[in-house]
C-alpha cells in the first residue's frame, strides 16, 4: 500500500509541469497566482451578470509586478517591468529593445530619437486621475528613454507604434482617459498597494 502511494505521488509531481524561475528577484509565482485568482473571480462574478457592490479587492504591488512579469502577455522587446505604487502615483520601469519592438516613429533623421537602437531603459511618473463613472487617465509627469528626458507625446508614439497589431491597428493610446476592467467604479493607489473600487 506505502508503495502505491509513494508511486501515485511520484505520478503527480511529474504531471505538474514545473515552472522556470523567475527572471528577477522579487517575482513570486505564488504571488502571480494570488493575483489572477482574484481577477478571475472578478471575471467571473461579472459574467454570471452579479456585479460586486460597495465591494474593495486589495493588490500588493508585490501581486501585480509577478502577475505583470510572469503572466502577462507584454509586447515582444519589453522586459524586466517594475512597478512602484504611492499616493494616487504609479511610476514603472522597463528594458525596452526599440528595434524588436520598432518602437521608432517615422520621423526625420534629424530627430535625435532616429539615433536609438537596442535596447533601452525606460522610466515614467504619473498621477493617475480616477473618476467615479469608471473612467481614469494617467497625467505623465515625467517620461525618460534611456537618459533622455521625453515630452508625453513621444511616449505616446512609442507605445503606439510597440502595441500595434492585427486585433488593435490602432495600438494604445496612453494619453486617452481610458475605461477601467470589470465595471470598476475607481481605482485608488497608496504606498505598495492598488485598491479596485465596485
Amino acid at each position: 500500500m506505502l508503495e502505491l502511494v509513494v508511486l501515485l505521488a511520484a505520478q503527480g509531481a511529474a504531471a505538474a509541469a514545473p515552472r522556470p524561475a523567475p527572471p528577477r528577484a522579487g517575482l513570486s509565482w505564488a504571488e502571480a497566482d494570488a493575483l489572477d485568482v482574484k481577477l478571475e473571480a472578478i471575471d467571473k462574478r461579472q459574467k454570471n451578470g452579479r456585479t460586486a457592490r460597495a465591494e474593495t479587492v486589495e493588490i500588493s504591488e508585490s501581486e501585480l509586478n509577478s502577475y505583470v512579469n510572469l503572466k502577462l502577455k507584454i509586447p515582444e522587446g519589453v522586459t524586466d517591468v517594475a512597478l512602484h505604487l504611492d499616493r494616487e502615483r504609479v511610476a514603472a520601469t522597463a528594458l525596452v529593445d526599440l528595434d524588436k519592438v520598432q518602437a521608432k516613429p517615422a520621423s526625420s533623421s534629424w530627430n535625435p530619437m532616429s539615433l536609438l537602437g537596442g535596447r533601452v531603459p525606460v522610466s515614467l511618473r504619473g498621477k493617475l486621475v480616477a473618476q467615479d463613472d469608471g473612467f481614469a487617465s494617467i497625467e505623465f509627469e515625467e517620461v525618460k528613454l534611456g537618459a533622455l528626458p521625453l515630452p508625453p507625446t513621444a511616449l505616446e508614439q512609442l507605445v503606439v507604434a510597440a502595441t500595434k497589431s492585427r486585433e488593435n491597428p490602432e495600438g494604445l493610446d496612453v494619453l486617452a482617459p481610458f475605461r477601467l476592467p470589470y465595471s470598476m467604479k475607481r481605482v485608488r493607489l497608496q504606498p505598495g498597494r492598488a485598491f479596485l473600487e465596485f
